[in-house]
C-alpha cells in the first residue's frame, strides 16, 4: 500500500483529494437534507394526529363552576403502535357550561374500516355543534340515529366509528353510546362500568343466561369482540341512561376508548381514578406506556371528577 500511494504523483493526489472531498459534501449534505425532512415529517405527523385527536377542542378548559358543582377535568391521548390517530374529542363550548350544561364526547374511528380518523373527527364536530339539546331529545335518540345515517349515506357502512356522549347540567347527567368505548363511573373507592359494549359477545352472554350456549362457547367465539353497533350503520340504537342521572360530590367520570380499558385492568384504573382528574389522566397513560403493550391501540381519556361548591352565606 505504501508503495502504491508513493507511485501517486503530488497532481494526481490533489485532483483526488478534491474530488473526494466534493463526493463526502455532496454525501453528508444529502444526509444532512434527509435528516431535516425526516426531523420535519414527523413532527407533521404528530401535529396532525394531536389536532386530529382534539377535534373541536383546541383549548381544553381545566374546570368549571356550574353553581352546582366544581368540574375538574383532565385528559389524555396517545398514537400506540397505530400509523394514525384515529381516536378524537371534545367538549361544549366553555362559555356555555354554566347556563347550557357541560358535554363531553369521545369517539374512536373504526381501524378495519375506511376513514376512520375522519369520520370520528367530523362525528365530535357534529354533535357539539348541535348542543345544547335536552335530555328527552337525546333520549328519544333522533340526533344520535341521524347523524348515523348520514355517515352511512357517505359510505354506506365501509367506515364508522364508536361513540360516547355524557351531558351534565346542573346536578343531572345523562349518557348514550354506541359501540364499545367505556364509559365508568369511580364512587366511594369502587368502579362502575355505567354503559354496555355493543359486542357480539355480550349477546352471546344472553344465550348463557338462557341455557342456549355454553360459556366456553362464547370465550372461544373468534367473533365476539365484533360490534353489534356503531356509528356509520344505517340505523342505530344507542345505549343510553334511562333517566337523568344524580351526580355527587366526589364523583369521577371516564369516558375512554377502548385503547385504554383493553390495555389496564379495572383495579389499574380503578386506582387512578381515586385521584383528582388532571393526575388519573396522568397515571392511565404512564400505566398504559410502561405496558408497552405490542400493537397498542390508539388511546383516548377524558376525565371528570365532581366537587360541591361551598355557599357562602
Amino acid at each position: 500500500m505504501v508503495r502504491i500511494l508513493a507511485s501517486i504523483n503530488t497532481e494526481s493526489v490533489k485532483t483526488f483529494v478534491h474530488k473526494w472531498g466534493l463526493l463526502c459534501g455532496g454525501i453528508l449534505a444529502l444526509v444532512a437534507i434527509g435528516i431535516c425532512v425526516a426531523v420535519l415529517l414527523l413532527m407533521k405527523k404528530k401535529g396532525q394526529a394531536k389536532s386530529e385527536g382534539e377535534a373541536a377542542s383546541s383549548e381544553i378548559c381545566k374546570s368549571m363552576d356550574n353553581g352546582f358543582f366544581r368540574i375538574d377535568i383532565g385528559n389524555c391521548q396517545g398514537l400506540g403502535e397505530r400509523d394514525e390517530q384515529q381516536d378524537a374529542f371534545g367538549f361544549s363550548p366553555n362559555g356555555k357550561w354554566k347556563d347550557k350544561g357541560f358535554l363531553a364526547v369521545l369517539c374512536d374511528g373504526m381501524g378495519g374500516l375506511d376513514s376512520g380518523a375522519v369520520i370520528s373527527n367530523k362525528l365530535v364536530a357534529d354533535v357539539i355543534k348541535e348542543f345544547p339539546y335536552s335530555f328527552d331529545e337525546l333520549k328519544e335518540g333522533w340526533i344520535i340515529d341521524s347523524l348515523s345515517a348520514e355517515i352511512y349515506s357517505q359510505y354506506y357502512g365501509r367506515g364508522g366509528t364508536t361513540l360516547i356522549i355524557t351531558f351534565l347540567k346542573d346536578d343531572k347527567l345523562w349518557f348514550a353510546s354506541v359501540g364499545d368505548s367505556d364509559l365508568l363511573l369511580y364512587r366511594d373507592g369502587r368502579i362502575y362500568a355505567m354503559n354496555q359494549r355493543q359486542e357480539y359477545g355480550n349477546h352471546l352472554l344472553m344465550k348463557v343466561v338462557d341455557d342456549a350456549l355454553s360459556l366456553d362457547q362464547v370465550i372461544g367465539n373468534s367473533d365476539a369482540p365484533a360490534l353489534t353497533e356503531f356509528m356509520g350503520a344505517q340505523h342505530v340504537e344507542p345505549d343510553y341512561s334511562l333517566r337523568p342521572w344524580q351526580v355527587k360530590e366526589g364523583d369521577v367520570y371516564l369516558l375512554c376508548s377502548d385503547g385504554v380499558s383493553d390495555t389496564l385492568t379495572f383495579e389499574e384504573i380503578r386506582d387512578a381514578m381515586s385521584h383528582d382528574a388532571s393526575e388519573c389522566a396522568e397515571l392511565l397513560e404512564k400505566g398504559i406506556i410502561e405496558k408497552n403493550k405490542r400493537f397498542q391501540d390508539n388511546y383516548t381519556a377524558i376525565v371528570f371528577s365532581i366537587k360541591r361548591v361551598e355557599v357562602s352565606k
